[in-house]
């Protein structure tokens, strides 16, 4: 008489229930660490596009600077330095924010998070030029969404992440360690960074 080889229905439903086990605890645990890989890699893109930002806004210092000694020359009338004033771009008083979405670059407003639809052309000239120099060192602008916070041509932080929609966000000078927790790139808080 012949004996059947393989396994029983009760073997086999006790391997799953181990399988199952094991999937239930190495999952979660897996998810975390590619997670914690993406959030240091967006670190490191965000460190790059802050080097390459702050040589941007050097270039604009060195392009602006006759402009900025008239608008903050106290011996000059209220027209002449409010003139000043409108031209630039990067010097300017208030806070300064520019998003790449990974196609295009926005000026955001004073907030950070929302675009500013009122932008004129010669300045949305002077936004594409100058993410256009920071992509030109950043290799991965293609594949990334980034907003820069700069005052007074010193860049004070940077966050960047894969699309707008991922919660592992980036930062630098302060670095991320986990999710961003609902935030996005657009609407991350970069005065919570800044150095």
């Amino acid at each position: 008489m012949k004996t059947k080889k393989g396994f029983s229905l009760i073997e086999m439903i006790v391997v799953l229930a181990i399988i199952g086990i094991l999937m239930a605890i190495l999952v979660p645990t897996w998810s975390y660490f590619i997670m914690r890989a993406n959030v240091r890699s967006q670190n490191n893109y965000s460190k790059v596009i802050f080097n390459a930002a702050q040589t941007q806004a050097t270039r604009e210092k060195f392009y602006e600077h006759d402009n900025y000694v008239i608008a903050n020359d106290t011996t000059k009338t209220v027209a002449e330095r409010d003139n000043a004033k409108k031209a630039l771009f990067v010097g300017a008083d208030e806070d300064f924010y520019i998003y790449w979405n990974g196609r295009k670059g926005f000026l955001l407003l004073a907030d950070g998070e929302t675009i500013d639809t009122t932008v004129t052309p010669d300045k949305q000239e002077k936004v594409d030029a100058f993410v256009k120099g920071i992509n030109k060192v950043f290799s991965h602008s293609q594949e990334t969404v980034y907003k820069v916070y700069i005052k007074d041509y010193k860049v004070i932080s940077v966050c960047s992440g894969r699309s707008e929609g991922t919660e592992s966000i980036g930062s630098f000078p302060e670095i991320q360690e986990g999710r961003s927790s609902g935030k996005t790139v657009q609407t991350f808080d970069m005065d919570s960074i800044k150095h």
